[in-house]
């Protein structure tokens, strides 16, 4: 249950690195998110969910190598060696982006606010840049304190078991 919590922040920080694709801006009506962080997540249309995705990119970048320290990192603190883990990743040839949109699997029912979603994610991707191979990663498995409301509210967001925490 600890690896798959972990596990589910460490996939929901690496939303937010497929988020920025190579998408040019070129979205018509860019609404920004300000205005729809008092709205829950499962009530928002697709357009609102982009919208909300491209303010959330704009403002935290996760970079090719933040997301390999942190793959190394993880492979480090379950047996595995985090340069060669890290290297692997680094020279994997880059993954064109699906579909050129965040997911939003765990949004529908979800009662978390946009603003509460956006301190998770936002906590979320500061942690894995913090990580490298020359630190401990915290295998607790908890997530940052920032997304303790999501995980209450939506832990199917996090990876956790839907319905409850």
């Amino acid at each position: 249950m600890t690896r798959m919590k972990l596990v589910g922040v460490l996939m929901a920080g690496l939303a937010i690195a497929a988020c920025g694709g190579d998408d040019d801006g070129g979205g018509s009506g860019d609404q920004g998110g300000g205005n729809l962080d008092s709205k829950q997540l499962g009530s928002l249309t697709a357009a609102e969910s982009q919208a909300v995705c491209q303010e959330l990119v704009a403002s935290v970048t996760v970079t090719k190598e933040d997301v390999c320290e942190f793959a190394g990192a993880f492979a480090g603190a379950f047996g595995g060696d985090c340069e060669t883990a890290k290297t692997e990743c680094m020279n994997a040839p880059e993954q064109p982006g699906e579909g050129g949109g965040c997911s939003t699997t765990g949004f529908t029912d979800c009662t978390a606010t946009v603003a509460e979603y956006k301190a998770c994610m936002t906590a979320n991707a500061e942690a894995m840049k913090a990580v490298t191979c020359e630190t401990p990663l915290d295998t607790s498995g908890e997530p940052p304190a920032a997304c303790a409301a999501l995980n209450e509210k939506c832990p199917a967001i996090l990876g956790g078991p839907p319905g409850g925490a």
